[in-house]
């Protein structure tokens, strides 16, 4: 009896040393989003769905140690936090010289480039050549209006073009919704003759909008290639090694990209996505292939 005994204080006295596997507390990493139509789609101020968002899933299924947290933000907040230091990274961005100076940019995924929206009546004022329209062209005519979404930063291809346009005046820069998807309605009803947006963002906003006319996206020449998106983490020695173990958990995932093309599908138009197909393979096959990046 008095083995047993001791024996049974001695496996108490053991397990009672070990924490309780419910009671430890998983790592947590907070995500800033900025909810876009068809990219992060957001439903009671939480993502449920979208391209990025579910791509975002498969990185997280790399991660199991690690317990993800969304917060939904305007895109001036999540600027504005990338300045804080904080424990928290950000997705879905564009690189920026700007950014680079707050946080570290890990590269992602790639989208597709940013086309012009116009009314189908409009199309036959364009002047389109090999299916596609010059940005020179469109902003010296005079008779179409066009506008930028203030809550969005545009490609680097076009960036410096745009921003230009607008400082000489006669192109302004609009506010709204997070997303910038107000300005498709303001093409749709005929308030601004064009837009530019990305496919994915366009059709999920043709899909749950009530459009007055419809919308059709015309390919821009000086800007026909895939645009890269990326994560941001706090520039911290926190922030260089989230950095670093999502680079690696990226390019796991890119060397075998099926899942992710698969995501690409569903929410591309089919003819988009045809049309890139080659240049995502691309894309992903060089990403997995990249060497381990370095944060300082």
């Amino acid at each position: 009896m008095g083995y047993r005994s001791f024996y049974s204080v001695l496996l108490a006295a053991l397990f009672g040393a070990l924490p309780c596997a419910g009671l430890l507390e998983a790592e947590e990493l907070v995500w800033d989003v900025v909810p876009i139509p068809g990219v992060v789609n957001v439903r009671d101020d939480q993502p449920v769905d979208g391209l990025l968002f579910e791509v975002m899933q498969l990185l997280a299924a790399r991660l199991p140690e690690l317990q993800m947290r969304y917060e939904i933000l305007p895109l001036a907040r999540v600027e504005k936090r990338m300045g804080e230091k904080g424990e928290r990274c950000s997705s879905g961005l564009l690189q920026t010289s700007e950014r680079n100076q707050l946080s570290y940019f890990v590269p992602f995924v790639a989208t597709t480039p940013m086309h012009v929206l116009v009314r189908r009546q409009t199309l036959e004022q364009l002047l389109i050549e090999d299916g596609q329209v010059s940005l020179d062209w469109l902003l010296g005519n005079p008779y179409l209006r066009g506008a930028l979404a203030k809550s969005r930063v545009y490609p680097a291809s076009i960036r410096e073009r745009l921003l230009q346009a607008h400082t000489e005046g006669g192109f302004p820069e609009l506010g709204g919704s997070q997303g910038g998807e107000n300005l498709l309605l303001m093409v749709s009803h005929q308030r601004l003759d064009y837009v530019f947006d990305y496919p994915v963002i366009y059709t999920e906003v043709m899909r749950h909008f009530s459009l007055s006319d419809a919308l059709v996206s015309v390919p821009l020449r000086e800007n026909a290639e895939l645009v890269t998106v990326g994560i941001y983490c706090s520039r911290t020695p926190w922030g260089a090694g989230m950095a670093g173990r999502l680079d690696q958990a990226i390019r796991e995932l890119s060397a075998t990209p099926a899942s992710t093309l698969a995501i690409y599908q569903r929410w591309l138009p089919p003819e988009v996505y045809s049309h890139y197909h080659e240049q995502l393979l691309a894309f992903f096959a060089q990403r997995a292939s990249a060497a381990p990046l370095r944060f300082d």
